[in-house]
């Protein structure tokens, strides 16, 4: 587990141009508040080739301050086609709060929030952000969840969907 999450970290923080093709999803459940709260983190040369791709002709410049006026209505639309989250066996709508920049400036941080969930009895997440573009595309996702163990899966073309039961 401890040589997984420090290749995990030398892959997502490296600061050199990316030969690889990888995005960090963490979506933790906050009982307090009875939600769930979601980060991605999205290489942004990915994201922008990706909704290139997808018709978008524009140059995007995301989370910086020539950004496109769309550019945050972009990618929020893209993660609701490709990021999908079911709650007690029906998919639930969420909350896009946002993105940053990453500390590196190569990423972004998008945020995500699904309130009001109530009682998570089984969780299922789907992610296929960036697998139309690369096929060696894969999609960590780390799931929290309060005095449970910490889920760890990794998505590819062929498996992009998992449900957990609590």
């Amino acid at each position: 587990m401890i040589t997984f999450l420090l290749l995990l970290n030398s892959l997502l923080f490296a600061t050199d141009a990316h030969d690889f093709h990888l995005s960090k999803s963490v979506i933790e459940y906050n009982a307090a508040e009875e939600s769930l709260e979601v980060t991605l983190h999205i290489f942004l040369d990915d994201l922008e080739a990706t909704l290139f791709e997808g018709g978008i002709q524009e140059k995007l410049n995301l989370c910086t301050e020539k950004e496109h006026e769309k550019g945050e209505t972009y990618v929020e639309y893209y993660l609701r086609r490709s990021f999908r989250l079911m709650v007690n066996g029906k998919e639930v709508e969420y909350n896009y709060l946002g993105k940053e920049i990453s500390e590196d400036f190569q990423a972004a941080w998008c945020y995500i929030e699904v309130p009001k969930v109530g009682k998570i009895e089984n969780l299922g997440v789907k992610n296929t952000i960036l697998m139309e573009l690369y096929e060696d595309q894969r999609n960590i996702v780390q799931i929290k969840v309060p005095n449970e163990k910490p889920k760890f899966f990794m998505f590819d073309r062929k498996y992009n969907e998992e449900f957990v039961t609590y």
